[in-house]
């Protein structure tokens, strides 16, 4: 009768872990494939967020805001520019791309060392089942090695009237 019951119990929990795995690795991933920055030797210079779905199935009702800050603080959005976008579906593995522009003075001086910039990179979506998910992320630029390099985040979702 025990070795029934141990059998019974162990067939139960294999099915738990193995339905709990699948759930795991069956959902959307959004994460940050690279940061650059573009056109720094024209009057638009901007970062260039790389994002991507790094899961198996397609994200859905995606939000995507990038905030920047040189020296701790907020870097005001230039004249018509977005800092958050509504994309909806994300892919997977499809690249998507964010971004944020800065004034030509705010971009030299972060090139050269002078200023800090940190970018701040927040994704809320759902995956198949409607579940929200979050990924927040903070990149800061080397001007050493003149790239971008993460320096914190979290997967923890704020409250938030989206979701």
């Amino acid at each position: 009768m025990a070795k029934t019951a141990f059998s019974a119990y162990a067939a139960w929990r294999t099915a738990q872990v193995t339905s709990h795995i699948f759930a795991l690795e069956e959902r959307p991933f959004i994460g940050i494939q690279r940061v650059t920055f573009e056109q720094g030797d024209t009057l638009n210079p901007r970062a260039v967020v790389e994002y991507r779905n790094f899961g198996k199935i397609p994200a859905s009702g995606a939000i995507i805001s990038v905030a920047a800050f040189t020296d701790g603080k907020r870097v005001a959005d230039l004249p018509n520019e977005m800092s958050l976008a509504s994309i909806g579906v994300i892919s997977p593995s499809v690249p998507h791309f964010f971004y944020r522009y800065f004034s030509v003075d705010t971009y030299k001086s972060v090139a050269a060392g002078k200023s800090s910039l940190m970018l701040n990179v927040r994704a809320e979506y759902k995956g198949p089942g409607g579940e929200a998910f979050c990924y927040n992320e903070r990149v800061a630029y080397d001007y050493r090695s003149a790239d971008f390099r993460p320096v914190g985040g979290t997967d923890r979702c704020r409250q938030s009237d989206i979701y």
